[in-house]
């Protein structure tokens, strides 16, 4: 999986398209992680039910799904960046307004409006922020993917933050009309044009979608696979502290710690990957990552929480690195192959939480986290044995 890479030093409009798209990146999605925050607020002020807040989180996954291939594909069509810059005010909008809704109905539109900001902004902030980055692709796709993972990890401490500050009324007459003068100054100041594929070289939504699959399944497939350990992980760490006596709060502290972590380990793997390789880098944290999160598991106490911090670092060490081996193999689609390799990959991560809790349940919590974390071996290994079949035939 290589691809010519292009030497370019980085002109002034390049650096503040890189750095506008960063920090929507993250002003984007610590407002689109709200939902497990204000789900508390919606339970007692509309009654919302557990299964109702399950109902609202799958809307972010089927978006992503389904979704972000249609704007990726529209948006790599487009010469302005009106998704990447406009979309995370859609999201702010429906996370702003989300405390405020006075029915299931209203609350599942505000929702599918961050989702549909989230959706819009993804493939092509990540498509304008690589079209940009010249040599460095890996590096800075991780400075990118780092701010969406610290804006994630804050969100939530952020929106209380916010909310006992303002209060929810005001929260949205506060922060709407901040995110949208940062949207248009960006707008102005980093939203530059680019020529996009001639008419005659567009081809149709399902004949652009086969072409980027048959380049970039495989990474597509381990990205899936490698976002599904972590969301199913991260989602039953706190209660795996817990089943063995720690509090609630070391739980949530424990969450916060290795969010914020596995955040910061995609530049260290951006850096590596532009020096040695991005399939070395891909490879060999997928390979190292299961070690220290098996051994985590079976821990007790301060020596589980480091181990497991380790396996979470090495396990989205090559987030921004499989990102830019898709982009590396669909120059000319960069929003469409970063849709596939990020959004449905992180789509069908929200949606592996649940049969992985429906696992717990049958065989424990630490059997079925012992089963998840063993997944990257075998991906792995499918993908070593699957290259070396094509070099054979080849």
């Amino acid at each position: 999986m290589k691809a010519a890479r292009v030497d370019s030093a980085l002109s002034p409009r390049d650096k503040k398209t890189i750095f506008g798209m960063i920090f929507l990146h993250g002003m984007n999605d610590m407002h689109s992680t709200a939902l497990p925050t204000i789900i508390p607020m919606l339970a007692q002020s509309i009654s919302l039910t557990l299964s109702q807040a399950g109902m609202l989180n799958a809307v972010f996954g089927l978006t992503n799904i389904f979704g972000q291939p249609v704007t990726g594909y529209i948006a790599d069509r487009l010469k302005r960046p009106w998704f990447a810059v406009w979309g995370p005010l859609i999201s702010i909008c429906g996370a702003a307004l989300l405390p405020l809704a006075p029915s299931y109905g209203a609350a599942f539109i505000f929702v599918g409006m961050m989702s549909l900001g989230t959706s819009l902004f993804h493939p092509q902030g990540t498509g304008r922020c690589g079209s940009s980055a010249g040599m460095n692709l890996a590096f800075y796709l991780s400075l990118f993917s780092a701010s969406g993972g610290v804006g994630s990890s804050l969100g939530p401490l952020y929106i209380v933050f916010m909310i006992s500050m303002l209060g929810k009324s005001c929260f949205p007459l506060v922060i709407i009309p901040f995110a949208a003068a940062v949207c248009f100054y960006v707008w102005r100041h980093a939203g530059f044009e680019v020529e996009p594929k001639a008419a005659s070289e567009r081809g149709s939504f399902i004949a652009n979608l086969r072409l980027l699959a048959s380049k970039i399944l495989p990474i597509v497939s381990i990205t899936s696979v490698r976002d599904g350990v972590y969301q199913s992980l991260r989602i039953f760490l706190p209660s795996l502290f817990i089943a063995r006596g720690g509090s609630i709060e070391a739980g949530g502290a424990a969450l916060f710690a290795v969010t914020f972590a596995a955040s910061l380990a995609g530049i260290a793997g951006g850096r590596l990957a532009d020096r040695i390789g991005d399939e070395k880098v891909l490879l060999g944290t997928l390979a190292v990552s299961p070690l220290f999160l098996i051994t985590g598991i079976h821990s007790g106490g301060t020596v589980c929480f480091i181990l497991l911090l380790i396996g979470f670092v090495f396990l989205q060490a090559s987030t921004p690195v499989s990102t830019a081996m898709a982009q590396r193999r669909c120059p000319e689609s960069r929003s469409m192959a970063s849709s596939l390799a990020q959004g449905v990959s992180w789509g069908i991560a929200n949606l592996s939480v649940t049969p992985v809790g429906i696992l717990a349940d049958h065989i424990g919590l630490q059997t079925a986290m012992n089963a998840v974390a063993f997944m990257p071996w075998t991906v792995a290994l499918w993908y070593c044995a699957a290259k070396l079949l094509r070099g054979r035939r080849g």
